[in-house]
């Protein structure tokens, strides 16, 4: 398989490893957003969301609430954590290897999720027929 995040994790590939146990890895994004930015992907190659087992989905989010705050409490003037992930091309997944962010964030940084998000305006009818079609 040619997937660089199967690299680091078979240790074809250096990496600065923060976090690992049996199940998911953790590291230094090599082209960070913000100093300490990590990320955390699975031993195993799951391509997405619509793949990855619970267990280790469960494992990635555990691990996500560790790291965030060792980025919060350890590094200079952090006061907050962004943490996301992307789900297929459409959504501006890179590497085709489920992968979790963690953005530390600074008073001063210039990286601004807000200005990416952009709200519809929907009317009342158009709410109903979405949430019929996805309500749990």
């Amino acid at each position: 398989m040619d997937c660089v995040f199967c690299k680091i994790v078979n240790n074809e590939l250096p990496s600065y490893k923060v976090y690992e146990d049996d199940l998911v890895l953790a590291f230094l994004d090599l082209n960070p957003v913000s100093l300490g930015h990590t990320l955390i992907i699975p031993k195993k190659h799951y391509q997405n969301i619509f793949d990855i087992e619970n267990k280790v989905l469960k494992r990635i989010a555990k691990v996500s609430k560790i790291i965030a705050s060792k980025l919060k409490e350890n590094l200079d003037d952090v006061s907050g954590v962004n943490i996301f992930q992307s789900n297929g091309k459409t959504a501006e997944q890179v590497v085709m290897h489920y992968h979790m962010h963690i953005i530390p964030r600074r008073k001063q940084d210039n990286f601004r999720i807000n200005d990416c998000l952009k709200s519809l305006k929907l009317e009342h009818n158009q709410f109903k027929d979405i949430l019929n079609k996805i309500k749990v």
